[in-house]
Parts: C-alpha cells; structure tokens; sequence
C-alpha cells in the first residue's frame, strides 16, 4: 500500500470505533442509522458516511469536520503533522487491533453507519441542538393552544422539539437519505415554527413528519404543517386512534412515495384523511392525496376529507379561535361573578 492508499484507507475506517477510542460514547436516542450522536461530556459529534468515507462534525465547533484525518489533527493531537496522522490512524488497518477495541468498547460505538449525503450530516447537528419538550410551552401551549397532556403523551413525546434559544419550536422530517428510492429513512430536515418565523431547516428537504404509531390506529389524517397535524389530534384524536403526519406545504416529488409507504402501513379498513386547510392549496393537496389512495388498490381503504369548513381556515385557527372563545366565556362568568 502506498501513501495516497493509506490515506484513502484511513478515511474508509469506522469513524464512530476511532472515536470510541478517544472517550466518545453514542447516544443511541438521538442517533439513527445514518447519523450518530457521539459525546465524551465536554463534546459533541456526529458521524455519518459519505459514500465510502466516514466523516464527522462538531456540534459545538463549526470548523472541526471531516474524515478520520482531520479527527486526528482536530481532535485527538490538535495540529499534528500528517506524518503523525498516519502513527495515530495506522492501528486501525489491522482488522486484529480493531477487533480488539470493538470488544473493549463494546456499545459505545455503531457498529454500522448506513451512507448518507453530505448536507444531512449539518442537518443532523443542529437538529440534535434541540430538546424534547419537557414542560408547556409558551408559543405551542399558550400561543397556538397545544394542551401540554397532549405533547408529553406518548403519540408526541419528543416528536416535537424546541429550541432553547429562540423559543421556536421544531417538527423533524424523515424521508429517504438520497434519490434512488431506497426503502431506508433518516432524518432529512425539520420544519420551523415560532412568533414570526415558518421556515424549514437550511441544507434539508422535506420528508414527512409523522406522530408515534400504535397497532389500535384506524385513522391517518395529513396536514400541511405540524401545527396543524397537532391540531387535528386535539380536534379529531378523542379515541387515540388517530396517526398524523404533515408536508410543510406543497408536495415535493419525493413526498408521494413516503405518503404512500405511510398508508401501507395501516391496518385493513384504515381511514386515510386530508385534514389539509380549506383553501386553494389545500384542494390542490387533497386532489393528490386522493389520487395516491386511489392508486394502491386497496379496497378497504376509505378516504375522507376532512378540512376546516370555513373557506380559508386551517386546524390550528379553528383550535386557537375556540381556546379564544372559552377564555371569554371564562372571564365573562367571572366578572359577573365579581
């Protein structure tokens, strides 16, 4: 093996294994098969595979990222020269040396890291920057009348997310790692929401948000957002059979395929709904919605719409307009009280 081999070789080791040896442990809650949450305490990393390379980022430090040489320069001897890269990373071609360290760090490391691209390894940095949500929230519960119950329940418990620092909060999508219609799913982005801001997260694309299934759901209800989607479970979720799932929007090209894989997955005699808002947008989503239905030859599948019925309102209005109402009642009957 020459020198330009070896460093190819380098960057084909199991990153999530050099590091284990360097005092990171996974976090398997907040990892998939296609990124890995590692922390030794003082820092983060995510790891992933690009193509045949293993690559890593900081999530504390943006400029430490990489393959397994720059790990070695940023991380495990800060500034070391590439000669000494190939000391600290040669070990790790000897199949009996590595089969030595996934014995001894057995569980602190993935033994199998599923490729992915690129931009989804940033996504899956900052993603794992936001927190379950562990108390009510001001702009979901106060804001946008989420009752808290519902989000600590186990159909939501950290499907939905916030940020600490901006007070937002965040719907992760999950879709497809790439283009080639592979059946496997990772995190591929996640929809922003907050006082002011609807956006979806730099460097993704939309996959589908979906709630927690149990075997019990009779019901898939799709909405354009994720506030909407929770909307519609405090509206329509009585009976805790109801899955909800949203698009943050239009449908993109790969969506079709996701919903379609999302309804196959019901149960005989399922109920699939467009819980979309009533508006042009909206009747454009339910056309598609009921054309995917249509086309899995699934006789037992009935398909309703179920929009808000004022024109031009979606789920999350009609759940703010009647907490709104109620409060008014509320302080009505206590200032005739007074």
């Amino acid at each position: 093996m020459d020198r330009n081999e070896e460093l190819e070789a380098f960057k084909k080791v199991n990153l999530s294994v050099i590091a284990s040896a360097h005092g990171y442990t996974i976090d398997r809650k907040k990892s998939t098969r296609h990124s890995v949450l590692m922390s030794n305490g003082a820092d983060k990393i995510i790891v992933s595979q690009n193509g045949k390379h293993f690559i890593y980022c900081s999530v504390h430090d943006p400029a430490s990222s990489g393959t397994s040489i720059d790990f070695a320069q940023k991380i495990i001897e800060r500034g070391c020269t590439l000669g000494r890269v190939r000391q600290l990373l040669r070990p790790y071609l000897d199949g009996g040396y590595v089969s030595d360290l996934q014995t001894t760090y057995r569980g602190r490391f993935a033994s199998e890291i599923k490729p992915s691209q690129t931009d989804l390894l940033g996504v899956a940095a900052r993603y794992s920057n936001f927190n379950a949500i562990d108390e009510p929230h001001p702009y979901l519960c106060n804001t946008r009348g989420i009752p808290f119950d519902l989000l600590k329940g186990e159909r939501l418990y950290d499907r939905v997310r916030h940020c600490p620092k901006r007070g937002s909060i965040v719907f992760p999508h999950w879709g497809c790692p790439d283009d080639s219609g592979s059946k496997d799913r990772c995190l591929t982005g996640y929809e922003i929401k907050g006082p002011g801001v609807n956006m979806f997260s730099k460097g993704g694309r939309k996959g589908i948000w979906m709630s927690a299934a149990s075997k019990s759901d009779r019901v898939l209800a799709f909405a354009e957002s994720g506030l909407d989607a929770l909307s519609y479970l405090v509206k329509r979720g009585q009976n805790n059979d109801v899955r909800v799932g949203s698009l943050s929007g239009q449908m993109n090209p790969a969506q079709p395929a996701l919903i379609q894989s999302a309804i196959e997955r019901m149960g005989q005699g399922a109920q699939i709904v467009a819980a979309f808002d009533n508006d042009p947008a909206g009747d454009a989503l339910t056309k598609r919605l009921a054309h995917i239905v249509e086309g899995l030859s699934r006789n037992d599948l009935e398909f309703k719409d179920d929009r808000p019925l004022t024109r031009g309102v979606d789920w999350n209005k009609v759940v703010v307009n009647e907490a709104q109402s109620t409060n008014m009642i509320e302080n009505s009957f206590s200032a005739f009280g007074r």
